[in-house]
């Protein structure tokens, strides 16, 4: 058997993104962990796994296994003596999880593969994939370095991610990275989205009218990147063959959107479109962090209402929007030799005009 590379969370974006990156640029084979309660949901959730990769699966470059990040030995059946390399993307990302899931999985899920990684004897790097919102409520300048204790988190995926790097930085004898990431909002500068989240669901709410208020500060730097700078900057990180360090996956501040360049741009964006004209949305007031907060405590009462529903979705992040933050990327730079940040505004019109065109992904096979 080949050396091997293990991908966990095998069947995500990045996951796949990532897959087909390896398989293109080496000549290694990669297993993909994918997260399964059991037999049949493996097979499941494999179908459109091996669609994609039914060249590969065939010349047996590319395998899928699975379990439970949750369970007792969620690698169990995988052979660790051929593995060279896992790239660890496993976790829940959504900002409205449960503090004993985001502990489960993203804490004691990263133990737990932190100890199987202890059993890989060939293996060269554990690149393990964490958020620059692992940062929390810190502001100024983050450094591609440990973080401190003592900041707040504006949730517990921020929080758990932070205690995720906390566990892998002290595995001293494994050759870890801790890359990252910031906000995916498109596939490359096009503005497709084939994946949405949060900004995503924001965009929406703004477009329907449905945000009469929205929490921040103007000037708060946003930190947004495509899939194909990311898997190109992993790859970068990759083939460095550099291990103990951190990087930072974005750009610095000065390369950024603010948050009021942001409404301002997508706004403008909407407006060439009728059925937005029709509905004279109007930009949301802006609120303080007081402010947003007494409104969703009271929209608390109507849970079952659109308007409550949007204003507690955008709660989960609403601090992070005061927290004017500048992430170092110098390590980043250093491998990534063809780094460029892209026109901030540009990305976020093609990604807000995508979404528009398609209605949020509803109608898709009419967009060319």
């Amino acid at each position: 058997m080949s050396d091997s590379i293990l991908i966990t969370g095998g069947n995500g974006y990045l996951g796949l993104r990532l897959a087909q990156a390896l398989l293109n640029q080496t000549d290694k084979t990669i297993q993909l962990w994918i997260h399964c309660s059991n037999d049949e949901d493996r097979k499941k959730k494999s179908e459109p796994v091996v669609e994609m990769f039914k060249d590969a699966i065939a010349q047996k470059r590319l395998s899928i296994c699975g379990g439970e990040l949750s369970s007792d030995e969620p690698f169990r059946g995988i052979d660790p003596s051929q593995l060279t390399e896992i790239i660890h993307s496993a976790a829940v990302t959504r900002f409205t999880v449960e503090e004993d899931l985001a502990n489960n999985v993203n804490v004691e899920g990263t133990q737990k593969l932190l100890n199987f990684a202890g059993r890989c004897p060939k293996l060269t790097a554990v690149q393990v994939l964490s958020t620059v919102y692992a940062s929390g409520l810190r502001t100024g300048l983050v450094k591609e370095e440990e973080l401190s204790s003592g900041a707040s988190f504006s949730n517990h995926y921020e929080r758990s991610k932070w205690e995720s790097e906390e566990i892998a930085l002290r595995r001293k004898d494994l050759p870890i990275n801790i890359i990252r990431i910031s906000t995916l909002i498109s596939d490359d500068p096009s503005g497709v989205v084939t994946q949405q989240n949060a900004f995503h669901n924001t965009l929406k709410l703004f477009y329907y009218g449905l945000l009469s208020l929205f929490p921040g500060e103007k000037s708060t730097p946003l930190y947004f990147v495509t899939g194909d700078f990311v898997v190109d900057a992993l790859m970068a990180i990759f083939n460095s063959r550099q291990t103990g360090k951190i990087f930072h996956v974005c750009h610095r501040a000065a390369d950024t959107a603010t948050l009021e360049q942001l409404v301002d741009s997508v706004f403008d964006t909407f407006g060439s479109y009728p059925d937005f004209k029709t509905r004279r949305v109007m930009k949301p007031l802006w609120a303080d962090v007081e402010s947003f907060q007494l409104l969703n405590d009271g929209m608390g009462s109507l849970s079952g209402g659109v308007v409550a529903q949007a204003v507690s979705s955008v709660a989960p992040f609403s601090k992070q929007l005061f927290a004017a933050k500048d992430f170092d990327n110098s390590n980043l730079q250093a491998v990534m030799k063809n780094y460029c940040a892209p026109d901030p505004l540009l990305l976020i019109n093609n990604t807000a005009r995508y979404l528009a065109d398609t209605k949020w992904g509803r109608q898709m096979q009419h967009v060319h």
